[in-house]
This record gives C-alpha cells, structure tokens and sequence, in this order.
C-alpha cells in the first residue's frame, strides 16, 4: 500500500468516524437552520414559551399510514421534525411517538378487508377494522387516497392525524393535509390544554346587536376553539360580570341605556379590554336595506380619543357582489364592483393585530379618527385606498347604482379601524367621588386596551373570509394580552412578490437565477472539485 493510499484510507475512516459519532449525539441533540424569510421552520417565541411553561408531561401519538403518495408524501416527514422541535424546547417534557395504523392490524382485520358487501342499490362496502374502530373513537379520520399498486390506480385509506394528551384531557387534530398552519394549531391546543382556566369572551346583548347563533356563529366556532364565549345581556346591571375576561360590542342598533355604558366605562377601569365594532347604518346584505343604528357610544369613546364617523366609506378598490343579469332566454350571474365593501390588500402598521394581514373587507364602514389624550397610545390599524370618498345621509347602496353618470370627491385614504391602549380617564371621573353603593374608578387599573372598528359586518358571518377570520383572532389575542399568537398566526401569509418598479432586466435576471443558478453553482462546483482531484491525482508519483 502506498503512502498515498494509506493517507486517503485513514481519512477515509477518520470522516466515518466523525459521522458516526455526530449522529449518536445527533440522538440526544436536534437543531436545523432556516434560511427561510420569516423563520418559517424555527418554532416562534410563543412556542418555545408554552414549552417551558409545561409542567406535567404531554404526550403526542402520530398516526400516519407509511409511504404516503403526493402531495402527502412529505408531511410525516415535516410533523416528525417539527415535534422534534418541540420535545427540544420542552426539556423532554413532551414526547411523541408515530404509529403506523397499518402495522396494528390483526390477522383478523387484514381478513376482514377483504371481504366486501354490497348495499341495496348495489354499492359495495366493507365493514371497518379494529383499528378503524379505534381510531374513530379516538377522533382520528381517514382519507382517501389514490395510490399506484401493482401497476394499478388504486384508491385507499389512510391516516394523517394527531393526538395530544395532558393527563385526563386531550385534543384532536383529525387531519393533517396541510401543514401550513400547525404549529399555530399545535401549540394553541397544548396552551388550551395546560392552562387552568379558559378565558372567557363577552358578547353584549340587548341593545338589538345581532346574536350568536345569528350572523355570529362562524365568530363563536372560531374564538370556541381557545375561549369561552357567552352572552352578555346587561339588563339593569351596570357591572359586567366579574368572570368576563373582555368584551365585544356588536352592531347594537339602539342606544345604549346609562347603566350599560357605565357598565363598559367601569369594565375598561378594571383593566380589562373591549373592541366595539360599530355602525351608522346596518345593512342586509341580501335585500340592502339599510337600518338606522344608533348606539350612543359616541361620548363614550371620545373620552378615550377615539371619533366616529357618520358618512360612509365607498372605495374603488372594493370587493364583488354577483349580480344576476337576464341575457337572452337565461340569466346569469355577473361580478360587480361595490365601492361600500372596501377591500384592503394590507392593514396599517406594526401593530400584532395588522401585522401580515392583507385581503380584509370591511363592508359599510365609517371613518374612525384619533384624537388620544396625554398618556394614551393609539394606532390606526386600517385605512382606504386613495381613491375612496366619503357618502353622506340618506345613503344610496344600491348594488345597481350606475357609476358611470357619477364623479364622487375621491379624498382617501380614511382611517378605519384603530387600536387605543395605556391609561384611560373614565368618561364617569365626576361620579367616582360620589358615595355608591358599588364605588367608581376615576382612571384604568393597568393599561387596557380598545379596538374601534367603524362597521360590524366584518365580522358577521356573510364576509367572514380567511383574511377576516385572522384579523378577527388577532384582535381576540390582543385584548387578551396574548400578543405570541398574533405573529405566529400570520408567519407566512404574507407573500414575498418581486417589486413592480425593479427594471425587467433586473426581474428577468431574479427570475431565471432562482430556477438555474443553484443547478448551475451545484454542477460548477462539481466540475472544479473533479479538474483538482484530476489535477492531484496527476502530481502523484508512485
């Protein structure tokens, strides 16, 4: 053996050794880099915070059927990495374990697959496994894939599911198709699961505001999977409920009495926080009548520096109504722009509640302004475009309003939705001094906070889109002081498109570099590699 030889052998074994060695730490150790914009692969602060909170073990059971066809193929992979992740931030708290449904069954089950039945109108069927029973217990659900098997298409179940347990409780994420989004899921389950006491949401009553179960119910489901949402009908009662963690006013449509307004004044002085979402007329969005709404929230909110409007806010850059249209013998449905639905491609600053949105309708708003006193911060959350303009009484929202005859005052962009936070004045301070049977607070507990939104349609459930649903759920997080959510939520719903002023040179040259240039890196570095190995190799004497 030559020295040459003998030196490439030792290194040879020298580099195995290494690896050997780094895949036994890589047992007890797990860490990956992201390069990705927004740390799409890294768990988010609010994860790695709930994972060093856990007190008790949690443990996680993945059933995932092996050998997934696409596009499915890689989320076993993906889900296994991330609770990695997981069990590292949680100090081995959490564990998990994957099992394969498949691998469970019993001669009898296999057995069982095989024979099918045929219903009355001839449809064929089989009864379920053990283990299919056992997973439909425990809330898992599978899907239907189409496979290739023995040169065959062929359509079968399988599962993608998990199950966290927390001592005697457990949560359920039935289907895993996407991934985007679990590690929002995931930890807001192990959060739900762990905490001992869910926060409850007030929804104020009585005052003509829609129900739950009337345009709400997409509102309750939504805020349903992390808090506890229940009505709030004041009566005479000029107190909310002490067990009521914050409160959203919803469209009333009558004024409210003094007793509730105190009530909400004297919630905010505790600490605690409201969003109002509020109107200067309600709409139906299926016939468009208009109704007066008159809250008497005015005064109110203008004592914490927040002014409403009383015209409505048209824009250009507006959501679609279909329109049906006779043409010939049929009709058919025609898309129409609707200026009183604007439509925002992004919510206004830094705040955690507009922070990634984009996509909001907001239909039949008001302007909302801020006027905040000295030790109050506020923050304008949405605004029009610049080609929107202000309607005022009686208003025209007639769908089939022909714009062409028409030239609005275009003055945009209005503010409307904003955010108020720090120490609030009651708008009751000349009362506080006063002797009563229940004692009034002058100035807030703390630093509460309040959401002004200038229509209460955006949350109803008619427009209640992804990007509503989101704004919705950041605002709840917010008022909660559960800002860790908000940036979790929204990491990677923001596109990352190429700028339109970038020379179509510049863009041309991104474009193709993204597609060839790591190939074309890749191959020249290969090449380079091989001419100086050649090289040495030719220096080699023997």
């Amino acid at each position: 053996m030559n020295k040459y030889t003998l030196n490439t052998t030792i290194l040879l074994i020298t580099v195995t050794g290494i690896f050997v060695l780094l895949n036994i730490l890589g047992l007890r150790l797990f860490t990956r880099v992201d390069f990705t914009r927004d740390q799409h692969y890294t768990l988010s602060d609010a994860s790695k915070k709930a994972m060093a909170e856990l007190k008790d073990p949690v443990t996680v059971t993945a059933y995932f059927t092996e050998q997934l066809p696409p596009p499915y193929a890689s989320n076993a992979r993906y889900v296994r990495d991330l609770l990695e992740e997981y069990r590292a931030a949680s100090k081995g708290r959490l564990s998990f374990e994957f099992v394969d449904p498949m691998s469970q069954e019993t001669d009898a089950d296999k057995e069982a697959k095989r024979e099918t039945k045929r219903d009355i109108f001839g449809r064929a069927y089989r009864e379920p496994t053990s283990v299919e029973r056992e997973l439909a217990e425990q809330g898992i659900q599978p899907v239907e894939v189409r496979v290739v098997e023995e040169d065959q298409v062929q359509t079968k179940r399988a599962y993608m599911g998990l199950v966290i347990q927390h001592q005697e409780k457990k949560e359920i994420i039935p289907v895993l198709a996407d991934t985007q989004t679990l590690e929002y899921d995931f930890t807001t389950l192990v959060r739900k699961l762990t905490r001992p006491k869910t926060p409850v949401f007030g929804v104020l009553q009585g005052h003509g505001e829609p129900a739950l179960q009337e345009k709400l119910r997409r509102m309750q489901q939504l805020l349903g999977q992390l808090y506890e949402v229940r009505p709030v009908d004041l009566g005479s009662a000029d107190r909310v409920d002490a067990a009521v963690d914050a409160l959203f006013v919803i469209g009333p449509k009558t004024a409210l009495p003094p007793n509730a307004l105190k009530a909400i004044d004297q919630f905010l002085m505790e600490g605690k926080s409201v969003a109002f979402f509020l109107d200067a007329v309600q709409v139906d969005p299926r016939t468009f009548q208009p109704a007066d709404a008159e809250h008497g929230l005015g005064p109110l909110l203008a004592t914490y520096g927040v002014k409403l409007g009383d015209q409505l806010v048209a824009d250009a850059r507006s959501g679609q109504l279909a329109m049906q249209e006779q043409r010939g013998m049929m009709v058919i449905d025609v898309p129409v722009p609707y200026p009183f639905i604007p439509l925002l491609a992004q919510l206004e600053g830094d705040s955690p509640v507009s922070k990634g949105i984009g996509g909001v309708m907001l239909p039949f708003t008001t302007q909302v302004t801020l006027q905040t006193p000295a030790g109050v911060q506020g923050t304008v959350l949405a605004k029009s475009s610049r080609t929107s303009w202000l309607e005022s009484k009686p208003f025209n929202i007639d769908p089939r309003r022909d714009w062409r005859t028409e030239t609005p005052s275009v003055g945009g962009p209005y503010p409307l939705i904003v955010q108020v936070s720090g120490k609030l004045k009651s708008h009751f301070a000349e009362e506080a001094g006063m002797s009563a049977a229940t004692p009034m607070r002058a100035e807030s507990q703390g630093e509460p906070r309040v959401i002004v939104a200038g229509g209460s349609a955006v949350v109803w459930d008619d427009f209640m889109g992804q990007a509503n649903q989101a704004f919705l759920l950041n605002v709840a997080d917010w008022l909660l002081l559960d800002a860790g959510l908000l940036n979790m939520r929204t990491r990677g719903l923001a596109e990352a498109p190429l700028e339109k002023d970038l020379p179509e040179a510049t863009r041309n040259a991104v474009k193709y570099g993204n597609v060839l240039g790591i190939p074309f890196l890749l191959t020249a570095f290969g090449l380079v590699r091989w001419r100086l190995r050649e090289s040495r190799r030719g220096r080699v004497t023997v």
